[in-house]
């Protein structure tokens, strides 16, 4: 039997408060592996039903493919920045701009499906090291009862301390995650060639 890989770190879950400062709550990640198509979750958002996570890509024929991501909690999608879908850009895959990968961990009080978003900021050619924010969301019921009934809810922004070539290899610096079995960057701590 393989054991899942967990790792540690630390959330900032916003206060309720607006002028508090952000409570730091410690969780542990297991990274959630997708093949394409759909992927059942059972207890998806920690409080009972199942959800599903669809991975689909788009083919232009060129290096600007992608990603498509849906989640969704008995049949409703989940948003995210009031997007229906999540999107990343892999580039040539040897220098993704921007990395989308699941993970199951503790915010907002609960267990629940997370996404990290590492994106890039290309400024000329795609494969120089680039500034790379990190953005953690979890998904949550939406309690206004408004639109759709789960959301992405924003937990963390990290600004990355170094300079990535590769998205992925931002997340496995600055958080620990591991590299997804699709990586097909360079084997250096920034996902530069040298």
């Amino acid at each position: 039997m393989k054991v899942p890989t967990v790792l540690c770190l630390a959330l900032a879950v916003a206060s309720p408060v607006a002028s508090a400062a952000p409570v730091m709550q410690h969780a542990l990640l297991e990274p959630v592996r997708l093949q394409a198509g759909v992927n059942r979750i059972d207890n998806i958002a920690g409080d009972g039903p199942p959800g599903t996570i669809s991975l689909q890509w788009r083919e232009n024929g060129n290096a600007w493919g992608y990603d498509i991501y849906t989640v969704a909690v008995r049949g409703s999608v989940a948003t995210l920045d009031g997007h229906d879908q999540i999107t990343d850009s892999p580039h040539t895959g040897e220098d993704v701009i921007t990395s989308v990968r699941f993970a199951r961990g503790v915010a907002l009080g609960r267990r629940t499906l997370l996404v990290l978003i590492a994106s890039r900021e290309v400024r000329e050619a795609v494969p120089d090291p680039a500034k790379t924010r990190i953005r953690i969301y979890a998904l949550a019921r939406n309690a206004d009862g408004i639109g759709t009934p789960y959301e992405f809810r924003k937990v963390s922004q990290i600004e990355a301390r170094g300079m990535y070539c590769h998205a992925d290899t931002a997340l496995k610096a600055e958080l620990g995650l591991p590299l997804p079995r699709s990586y097909s960057g360079p084997a250096t701590p920034d996902g530069c060639f040298r």
